[in-house]
C-alpha cells in the first residue's frame, strides 16, 4: 500500500510556497509599481479582450510587457549592484538570466505576432505571460530565493492558476465590448462593408505590384521594336 502520510504534507507546503510569492510584493513595497500594472494589464486583457481566445494584436502587446518589464528588471539589478546593495555574485547572474529570459521571449512573441504564426496565440495569452511576471519580479527583488524547490513550484502549479483562472473565466459574464463587436461586425456584413474594405486592400497593397509589372511590361514591348 502507498503510502501518502509524506506527500500530502510536502503538497501542503509547496502551496503555501506558491502563495507566499503572490504575498511578497507586500514584503517589498518597491515592487508594487511594477507588480500593479502587470495586474491591471492583466484583468483588462483577460476578461474584455482574450476571453474567447488570443488575437496576433492581443499578443503582440503582450509581448511588449514583457520586454518592458525586462528591462526594468535589468535596471533594476544594475542599480543595485552599482549602489552596493547587491554584490555581482551568481545571484545577480541568476537573476540577470531570468531577466534576459523574459526579455528574449516577449521579443519572440512580439515577433511570431507581427509573422501572424499562430502558436503566439498559445505562448503570447495573457494568462500565461502574466504567471511569469508575477513569479519572478519577487526573485529579482530578493525577497524570494531562486532555487530548484522555488523552480519546481513555479512549474508545478501553473496548471493550477490556468484552470483557476479558466473557471473564473467562464463563470463571469461576457461584457457587453463582445456584443458591441460582434453587432458591428453582423452591420458590417448585411451592408456590404467588409467585403469592399477587403478589396480596397487588396487594390491599396497590390498597387505597387501592379506599377512594377506594367513598367516592365512597358520595356519589353519598347525592346521588341
Amino acid at each position: 500500500m502507498v503510502d501518502f502520510s509524506g506527500f500530502l504534507p510536502a503538497v501542503g507546503g509547496a502551496f503555501v510556497d506558491w502563495i507566499r510569492i503572490f504575498a511578497a510584493p507586500f514584503e517589498n513595497l518597491d515592487m508594487l509599481w511594477i507588480i500593479i500594472p502587470i495586474w491591471a494589464s492583466w484583468f483588462f486583457a483577460e476578461f474584455f479582450q482574450e476571453k474567447k481566445g488570443t488575437s496576433f494584436g492581443n499578443a503582440i502587446s503582450n509581448g511588449v510587457v514583457m520586454l518592458f518589464v525586462g528591462v526594468d528588471w535589468v535596471r533594476y539589478i544594475i542599480r543595485q549592484v552599482g549602489s552596493g546593495t547587491a554584490s555581482l555574485d551568481v545571484a545577480s547572474f541568476i537573476k540577470l538570466a531570468i531577466a534576459a529570459f523574459i526579455i528574449i521571449f516577449g521579443l519572440s512573441i512580439i515577433f511570431l505576432g507581427v509573422k501572424a504564426k499562430h502558436i503566439v496565440r498559445a505562448i503570447g495569452r495573457v494568462r500565461e505571460v502574466t504567471y511569469l511576471m508575477l513569479m519572478f519580479t519577487p526573485v529579482i527583488y530578493g525577497v524570494v530565493d531562486f532555487n530548484f524547490r522555488t523552480f519546481l513550484v513555479i512549474l508545478a502549479f501553473l496548471p493550477l492558476f490556468y484552470i483557476a483562472i479558466e473557471i473564473l473565466d467562464r463563470m463571469l459574464p461576457t461584457p457587453k465590448t463582445f456584443e458591441a463587436e460582434e453587432e458591428e461586425k453582423d452591420l458590417s456584413k448585411d451592408a456590404g462593408l467588409g467585403q469592399l474594405g477587403s478589396d480596397f486592400g487588396q487594390d491599396v497593397f497590390s498597387s505597387g505590384q501592379l506599377g512594377q509589372q506594367r513598367g516592365q511590361q512597358q520595356q519589353k514591348g519598347k525592346r521588341s521594336f
